[in-house]
């Protein structure tokens, strides 16, 4: 059975954060049709050290009976993570890296989600 959907043009631009709800979160993923995410990382010229995490954007749609889709943002980012006073820069970030790809295997065990963006 294939089902149709029109997607707006435009969504709302109001992005949730992540460890703010994550209640709310999860329970929207059980509830949703489709998940996607992107993936930003620490950009650093200076070093040949492989990528490492800083943010992951989740996308949550929920479509409803003959209406448009139902779009959340949700963010999970270096901003969202304390930083100790005694720990260096490269530790913090190693930290955050660490943190976001376990988000990652947990978001993907909990959901068929998708990398990239429908739209």
């Amino acid at each position: 059975m294939t089902t149709i959907v029109e997607m707006p043009l435009k969504f709302n631009t109001n992005i949730k954060k992540i460890n703010d709800g994550r209640e709310e979160f999860y329970r929207e993923i059980k509830t949703s049709q489709f998940i996607t995410f992107t993936v930003e990382f620490f950009a650093d010229c200076f070093t040949n050290d492989p990528r490492q995490l800083k943010a992951v954007n989740v996308r949550i749609y929920q479509v409803a009976h003959s209406q448009r889709p139902h779009v959340n943002h949700y963010a999970f980012t270096w901003e969202d993570l304390h930083r100790n006073e005694d720990e260096s820069w490269s530790e913090f970030r190693t930290k955050v890296d660490n943190h976001l790809k376990k988000f990652l295997l947990d978001l993907k065990e909990t959901s068929n989600a998708i990398e990239g963006k429908i739209l």
